[in-house]
């Protein structure tokens, strides 16, 4: 070991004191401490940790945020959790990685709340070691940590978990930073602030006498001299020099020049700093190598400095140990690698590479070989990872659990991997590294919808952005919009749309730009509900890519299309488009995987287009044909999409037992909660209406849809499932599915209350419909405003409080005439309503002449359930079965003139026509 291996903590001792001192304090939580690059924060930490070992005060390894895995608050926790105990930090981990996986899936009040539950974690851990001895966490430059756009919520975060911390001190240092401002609104006598300032003269011949002792030499008093006028107090610049001179390695210039020159010529140069760290490159060993790439390229390990450099193993191994002697060189990640100290890695930027480096040629070179060298790292760290997976299916509970942390420690060892080699690609060659980025960045989110790690990746890929050409800046817009429109909520994917529509304008003459930007654009439409946007924009990009015969995407936007059709109840249009999808995808002879799940999604669709239109033989065949394309590429989670399709239309069709049968069954097709949530919540949601269409006891004599009784049984069950699906939704934001969970959950909410006198959930039937009608309009879901308005006129109508059934119909008017040819089941059901009030008050000719207008447009949409046309004309045919004979036939003749169009309806008045003379034979019956 040298003596530069044992240098002891010189000056800043009244610092040091007074930091062991204010860590005796019981009620202090943080001291911060500041001062610019080089003043010598880190040296104090290191003098800190081994003094407070010393009398025996629990302290941590220096924390050293100068590293490029400090993205966000939970990554210094990981290495607070590492300073604990082995069992914390594995659970951490692991706990950590659900959170970064929910917060994609997850709401935001979901995954607020999952935060605070990891975070309380953390917090538990850290007090159950405090209660045994008072804790200190030193923590190294401070003002690195988390990416420029989240830092102050960083420290938000941090503030909160120090408030809950007991017997615990966290020591802070870093350059003058948002820290501060945010620490003092939350702490008040919990937090000393400390500033470290410049050496003075007097202070600097002190400390520099200290270093001659301690590594038993002399500078000479000129050296000394020129030393404290030049290095103007800065302990770094000491050090530089103090460095040199044991080494002797001094710049001729700083030994043999008078101290009167020196600063004349130090003008011309950049000054004493730049100097010094020019200097660094006379080294002329694999130490000023080694030091130049740890200015671009770090943490490093001994085998990536075997690698990078091209040294042997054992070479680089005591390159690795000796460059720690050197006081610009700091250990980090507990020792296993080195970083250059953040101040002369600016200082080599700023001042070294221009002057060895004009053209970045050898930056260039060492970041071709430190890409090729973390992309093979990345290569081989998958085999790696899939060895573990295998490995984890056992019945020993603690090797499993042991198996995961492994896993999740490859995990983040990769995306770091990955991160480092697609930098150093950009960095070498922008434009051919950016098209490596491109195809590894969008694979990871497509496939492995990693989008937080992705976000990270975009920000690495947009420091190369001037660099880049102009297709390839299309490129990264078109990645981040679907994010957006995988990740954001309304008001961001709002914003989306008008940003790319400011684009497209624009692009009017880039044919390529323009079907990817109608693409996404119709894609983010969707998305808000904007349907007939939506359809615009995907018809566009179908068009440009049919005239540049880009018959790969065809088959993909054609789906698209005939999807967007069928939202708007457009059927043979849908139908049209998605065969023309389908008859492109057939011209090609070999279909890779990606062109096979979309025939199986273009047949999926079919068969709920089919089913719409009752054709349940087509229906059945085109979801066999899906299941089987799925099951080919193995696909499970698709197969479950179609299953639950089909159970779809057989509760429309009213087969319940074939479709409680799909809904099991795509039900255990689902692995776990987080990956299949969107899958759980929509086959939760079909069983939950299945179910409660399956719970009408079937009743001839009822009359009035308040007599329907129901199967409470059955009723609860199909609560139970809609809750569930409603608590999905709500845990991970899928907002396209709640309009239609909040009203269906009403809904039986309401007929169990009603048939219980149950107030309460009634109210609680009330309060979800109204949510349901808010949150349509809200998404612009057409649909389920229509639906939950009618559900306050029915949930009315069941109430006995007719007042304000007249004003919804009004509003259903006013509001959403345009829409009535697409959902006249709804339009249908709030005149018959209107009629059942009528009824009631005896106000028969009001009453059926909202029945002439109402049924024919139920029965045209034929509708499902307790809402299908058969049991509407069985409710009126009771109706007229008791009324005066005479008063019968005349609204039945009334009926039949006015569905004179209507052969099926007209036909149905003459059964009743009939049935009511019969009835005259027998004992007339009156309303009551």
């Amino acid at each position: 070991m040298s003596e530069l291996d044992k240098l002891e903590f010189v000056g800043r001792e009244e610092h040091l004191n007074r930091i062991v001192s204010l860590v005796r304090e019981p009620n202090l939580h943080v001291v911060l401490v500041e001062g610019r690059g080089g003043i010598g924060k880190t040296w104090l930490l290191r003098a800190l940790q081994s003094r407070l070992n010393q009398i025996q005060i629990g302290t941590s390894e220096i924390i050293d945020c100068d590293t490029p895995v400090f993205n966000n608050a939970e990554d210094l926790y990981t290495q607070i959790a590492k300073q604990l105990y082995d069992y914390t930090y594995k659970e951490w981990l692991l706990r950590l990685r659900q959170l970064r996986e929910d917060e994609n899936r997850l709401s935001l009040t979901a995954y607020q709340e999952e935060r605070k539950q990891i975070e309380k974690f953390l917090v538990d851990e850290i007090n159950r070691k405090s209660s045994q001895q008072r804790l200190v966490f030193l923590i190294d430059t401070v003002e690195k940590l988390g990416q420029p756009e989240i830092r102050a919520k960083v420290w938000e975060y941090i503030a909160n978990l120090c408030q809950q911390l007991n017997n615990t001190v966290f020591i802070l240092a870093g350059r003058p930073s948002i820290a501060r401002q945010i620490l003092e609104k939350s702490f008040k006598e919990e937090l000393t602030y400390l500033e470290l300032n410049e050496f003075t003269r007097e202070d600097v011949q002190t400390y520099i006498l200290s270093k001659e002792e301690q590594l038993h030499f002399t500078l000479g008093k000129d050296l000394v001299q020129k030393i404290i006028v030049l290095s103007g107090g800065s302990p770094i610049m000491i050090e530089f020099g103090v460095e040199y001179a044991y080494r002797e390695v001094i710049p001729d210039w700083l030994e043999s020049e008078d101290i009167e020159t020196i600063p004349g010529r130090l003008e011309k140069t950049g000054g004493f700093e730049a100097e010094m760290v020019r200097h660094i490159t006379q080294l002329r060993t694999s130490m000023d190598r080694l030091t130049l790439l740890l200015s671009r390229i770090y943490p490093l390990d001994s085998s990536d400095i075997a690698n990078l450099l091209e040294l042997s193993i054992e070479d680089a191994k005591k390159l690795f140990i000796d460059a720690q002697s050197y006081f610009f060189i700091k250990p980090v990640i507990g020792g296993s690698q080195i970083a250059l100290h953040d101040i002369v890695r600016d200082l080599v930027d700023k001042y070294v590479w221009p002057d060895i480096d004009p053209d970045m040629e050898w930056r260039k070179q060492d970041s071709r070989i430190a890409a090729k060298y973390f992309e093979q790292k990345d290569y081989e760290l998958g085999p790696h990872k899939r060895v573990l997976e295998v490995q984890r299916y056992s019945d020993d509970y603690h090797k499993v659990a042991n198996i995961e942390f492994l896993i999740e420690e490859v995990k983040q060892l990769r995306e770091f991997n990955t991160t480092r080699w697609l930098s150093n690609a950009l960095y070498a060659d922008p434009i051919t590294g950016f098209e490596t980025w491109h195809e590894v960045t969008d694979r990871i989110r497509s496939q492995s919808k990693k989008y937080s790690f992705v976000e990270q990746l975009l920000i690495v890929a947009k420091q190369f952005e001037k660099q880049l050409t102009p297709d390839q800046r299309f490129k990264l817009v078109i990645l981040e919009a679907k994010l957006v429109y995988a990740l954001e909520g309304k008001i961001k994917t709002e914003n989306e749309v008008i940003k790319l529509e400011k684009i497209l304008s624009k692009q009017s003459s880039n044919y390529s730009y323009q079907a990817d930007i109608y693409n996404v654009l119709g894609m983010l439409n969707a998305k808000l509900h904007l349907y007939h946007k939506a359809l615009k924009y995907q018809q566009k990009c179908l068009s440009l890519v049919q005239s540049n015969k880009l018959s790969s995407a065809i088959p993909r936007v054609a789906n698209l299309v005939g999807y967007l059709y069928r939202q708007l109840n457009k059927f043979n249009e849908a139908e049209k488009y998605y065969k023309l999808g389908w008859d492109a995808a057939m011209e090609v002879d070999t279909p890779d995987k990606g062109l096979t799940q979309v025939m199986a999604s273009i047949q999926n669709n079919l068969g709920f287009l089919y089913g719409q239109e009752k054709d349940y033989l087509k229906a059945e065949q085109c979801f066999k044909a899906a299941i089987d394309m799925w099951s080919s590429v193995e696909s499970e989670r698709e197969i479950a999409h179609a299953e639950i399709a089909s159970a779809t239309i057989s509760v429309e069709n009213g087969n319940y037992i074939k479709a409680k049968q799909l809904l099991e069954r795509a039900l255990s097709r689902c692995g776990n909660e987080e990956n299949d949530h969107r899958i759980l919540c929509r086959a939760y949601f079909q069983l939950g209406l299945n179910q409660w269409f399956s719970a009408e006891v079937v009743n001839e004599a009822v009359w009035d849809v308040t007599q329907v009784e129901w199967d409470l049984n059955l009723l609860s069950l199909a609560q139970d499932a809609l809750e569930k699906s409603l608590k999905l939704a709500d845990k991970y934001g899928i907002e396209e599915e709640l309009p239609r969970i909040l009203h269906q959950t009403a809904s039986v909410y309401w007929h169990l209350g009603f048939q219980k006198c149950d107030r309460s959930l009634q109210e609680q039937a009330l309060k979800l419909n109204d949510r349901s009608y808010q949150t349509s309009l809200e998404y612009n879901d057409t649909r389920y405003a229509i639906d939950s308005l009618v559900g306050k006129a029915e949930f009315d109508y069941y109430a006995k409080a007719y007042e304000h059934i007249s004003d919804y119909a009004r509003e259903l008017s006013d509001r959403f005439q345009s829409y009535e040819n697409i959902h006249q089941l709804y339009f249908g059901r709030i005149l018959r309503i209107e009629g059942d009030v009528a009824f009631q008050e005896a106000n028969y000719d009001f009453a059926f002449r909202k029945y002439a207008l109402g049924i024919p447009k139920i029965f045209q949409d034929g509708g499902f359930g307790p809402y299908s046309s058969q049991h509407e004309l069985n409710l009126l045919q009771k109706k007229i079965e008791r009324l005066p004979i005479e008063l019968s036939k005349t609204l039945i003749q009334q009926l039949k003139s006015r569905w004179n169009d209507q052969k099926a309806l007209k036909e149905w008045c003459d059964q009743q026509m009939f049935l009511t003379r019969i009835r005259a034979t027998k004992q007339p019956s009156s309303h009551v």
